[in-house]
């Protein structure tokens, strides 16, 4: 199989959530929690990952919220590989070793960012998403 090429088309927020009261109250441990789901437009070669990204309470109260997608530009996505369910509109892609771990960590890099912007001027400013996070969407993602 020759190397696909792939291009970043855009990167665009579907919403952001932020509870000031939460952020503010210092006693309430928050932790980061990220997930994924990905979506394709095989006619126009698009692979779109949907990124969800936030800071929650053990009693699971949203601190922060963010989602966003980020979607590429996938030379040849339809030679692929892959199998159709036409009862669910969706394709199974046998990418390539190694394709969809450089894509999650593009995408862990840039929740990281962007989530920085949103929590500028809260306790979390300078609690960044951690380092070798898209290592755990990894091994989540192959479970």
């Amino acid at each position: 199989m020759n190397e696909l090429k792939v291009s970043l088309k855009r990167i665009a927020e579907d919403g952001f959530t932020r509870n000031d009261e939460i952020l503010a109250d210092a006693s309430k441990a928050l932790a980061p929690q990220m997930g994924f789901e990905l979506l394709s437009d095989i006619n126009k070669n698009l692979l779109t990952i949907v990124a969800h990204v936030g800071y929650v309470t053990p009693a699971k109260e949203v601190a922060a919220a963010l989602r966003f997608r980020f979607t590429l530009e996938v030379d040849s996505l339809s030679n692929l590989e892959h199998t159709t369910s036409p009862q669910k509109g969706t394709h199974q892609y046998k990418f390539p070793n190694g394709f969809i771990e450089a894509i999650l960590t593009d995408v862990y890099a840039t929740a990281r960012i962007l989530m920085a912007q949103k929590l500028a001027g809260t306790r979390l400013e300078n609690a960044y998403l951690p380092f070798g996070g898209a290592g755990s969407l990894i091994r989540n993602m192959r479970k």
